[in-house]
């Protein structure tokens, strides 16, 4: 009897299965690493807003649930989606911004935020560009210097 000594084909199969689950396991540990790692982007606040528009005094935006938001950290716009200014849209200033609540210029849930009619809405030469009664207008509210609403309500407009 004679036994052979080459296991050559043995060996290159061998090696190339240990490359193999040792690549495996490499990229399991660095997709496991990456995905855990900590981003420094922060989440939207998500809330729910009401609005109610009175003619010639007010727009009153209430906040009815979900986060907290501090009023230097958002933008407060209104749309006109029909009537005689359709389409109009105003980033409201600011300094318009007006808490109806605890002071602490931070929105909670049943806390609002009041804008007088004269500030809610673009003024050009022809003067204030604002929905009449019965009309509709949109209030937006967004993060500074975001480009998607995080909340956003239709009221029509009282006389």
């Amino acid at each position: 009897m004679r036994f052979s000594r080459d296991e050559r084909g043995v060996s290159p199969v061998i090696g190339v299965m240990l490359m193999l689950v040792a690549t495996v396991i490499l990229a399991a540990v660095v997709s496991s690493y990456a995905g855990s790692l900590p981003s420094d982007e922060s989440k939207a606040p998500q809330l729910s807003i009401s609005a109610e528009a009175k003619e010639n005094s007010y727009v009153l935006v209430k906040h009815e649930g979900g986060d907290p938001v501090n009023l230097n950290s958002i933008e407060v716009r209104t749309f006109i989606p029909e009537g005689t200014y359709a389409d109009m849209s105003y980033k409201i200033p600011s300094s318009a911004l007006q808490e109806v609540g605890n002071g602490n210029g931070v929105i909670e849930t049943g806390e609002s935020i009041k804008i007088n009619w004269n500030d809610a809405f673009a003024t050009s030469a022809w003067g204030l560009m604002a929905p009449n009664p019965g009309e509709k207008v949109t209030v937006e509210i967004y993060e500074k210097g975001g480009d998607k609403p995080i909340a956003k309500t239709t009221t029509v407009v009282r006389p």
